[in-house]
C-alpha cells in the first residue's frame, strides 16, 4: 500500500515538474499502468532500447565481473531502456546473486525490463520469488502478467507521446516441455498477445500500434529465416555458431504476428553464439549478442543489441564488448 501511495504522489509531482521531452518514468522506476499489464513510458525521438542476453551469473563475485563490461556499454550507449532477455542468473544456490544482479542494474539509474529464461529458476528460486523481487526494485518495470495466462512476466510497455508511438511486448518463453526439449510460447499468451495488439489499437484511434517482442527462446521460424538468408533470399545479416534450438512445439506466435502486423521485430536470446537480424516474411528476426563471459561464448559475440526507434522506424544495431575494453 506504501508503495501504491508512493507512485502516485511520484507520478503527480512528474506531471507538474518533468519537461515533455524526458521518458517518464517515475522517481522509483515505475510507470502508469493501464489493466495491470500495460505500462507507460513517454517517448523521444531516437528511443533507445539495449537488450542485455544471457547474463547468466551464478554467484556475486562473477556477477559483478559481467557487470564491468556491461557498465562500459551502457556509458556508452545512453539507452532510454534496457532490456533482460532471460537467463539473467542460472540455477541460483541462493538469492545473493539475484540480489547482486538486481544492485547492478539498479546502479545504473536506468530503467530496466527482465523476462525469464531456461535457466532463471533451474535452482532455489522460484520465478514468482524473483518477479517479486524485480517488482520491489525502484528502477524495474516488471509486472507479473494478468491472471489465468501462463507464464510469469507477460507485460507491455507502450511509448507514448500524445498518442502510442510504440509498444514492446515482453514475454515468458517458458522453460522445458513436458515431454522433453524445450517449452514454447503457450497458446493463452498468445491470445493475451493478440488482444493486448487490439486494445492499443483502440487506445491510439484505431490505428495499429508498431511493436517489438522480446523473449528468451527462440521461433521455429528462426531456422527458417537462417535458411532462406543463406539462400540469398532475406535481407539483414547472421553469425550462426550453432543450431537454433527453439521450444519443441511451434504454437503459432510468429503467425499470429504477421497476422496482426503490429510487431516489428523479434529478439530472443538462449543460443549463445549466434547472432543476427534477418527480415523474415516482414519481421526482424533478432538474436541478441550475449552479455557476458560466462557459460560458454565467443569472444567476437558479446555485448548487447541496441533497437533505436525513430519517427522514420527502427534500426537495430551491435554494441561491442571488444569496443570498450581498455
Amino acid at each position: 500500500m506504501l508503495k501504491k501511495i508512493k507512485i502516485m504522489f511520484v507520478l503527480a509531482l512528474m506531471a507538474l515538474v518533468l519537461p515533455l521531452s524526458m521518458y517518464g518514468c517515475s522517481g522509483d522506476g515505475k510507470v502508469d499502468y493501464w489493466d495491470g499489464s500495460m505500462y507507460f513510458m513517454r517517448y523521444s525521438e531516437n528511443f533507445k532500447i539495449m537488450q542485455l542476453a544471457d547474463i547468466q551469473a551464478t554467484n556475486t563475485e562473477n556477477c559483478d565481473i559481467a557487470f564491468i563490461e556491461i557498465n562500459k556499454l551502457v556509458e556508452k550507449e545512453k539507452p532510454n531502456l534496457i532490456v533482460l532477455s532471460g537467463d539473467n542468473v542460472e540455477s541460483p544456490k541462493s538469492e545473493d546473486v539475484l540480489d547482486r544482479l538486481i544492485f547492478n542494474m539498479e546502479n545504473l539509474n536506468i530503467p530496466w525490463a527482465p523476462v525469464f529464461g531456461n535457466h532463471d529458476a533451474e535452482g532455489v528460486l522460484t520465478k514468482d520469488f524473483m518477479a517479486e523481487k524485480f517488482i520491489e526494485a525502484p528502477n524495474c518495470i516488471f509486472h507479473k502478467g494478468e491472471e489465468g495466462v501462463d507464464g510469469v512476466g507477460n507485460y507491455v510497455i507502450n511509448l507514448k507521446s500524445g498518442g502510442i508511438t510504440y509498444s514492446i511486448f515482453m514475454i515468458d518463453s517458458q522453460m522445458y516441455h513436458v515431454n522433453g526439449g524445450y517449452d514454447s510460447i503457450h497458446t493463452n499468451q498468445i491470445e493475451w498477445y493478440e488482444s493486448s495488439v487490439e486494445k492499443i489499437k483502440e487506445m491510439n484511434g484505431n490505428k495499429t500500434v508498431p511493436s517489438l517482442a522480446y523473449f528468451h527462446i527462440p521461433l521455429h521460424e528462426f531456422a527458417d529465416a537462417k535458411e532462406s538468408f543463406e539462400k540469398g533470399e532475406s535481407d539483414g545479416f547472421a553469425n550462426f555458431n550453432e543450431g537454433v534450438y527453439p521450444g519443441k512445439e511451434n504454437t503459432g506466435f510468429f503467425s499470429k504476428a504477421k497476422e496482426l502486423e503490429s510487431t516489428k521485430a523479434i529478439f530472443c536470446a538462449h543460443d549463445h553464439v549466434n547472432n543476427c537480424d534477418i527480415e523474415y516474411q516482414g519481421i526482424h528476426l533478432v538474436y541478441g549478442l550475449k552479455s557476458s563471459r560466462l557459460s560458454y561464448y565467443n569472444n567476437d559475440l558479446l555485448g548487447a543489441t541496441i533497437t533505436n526507434i525513430s519517427k522514420n522506424g527502427i534500426t537495430i544495431s551491435n554494441s561491442y564488448f571488444k569496443d570498450v575494453q581498455d
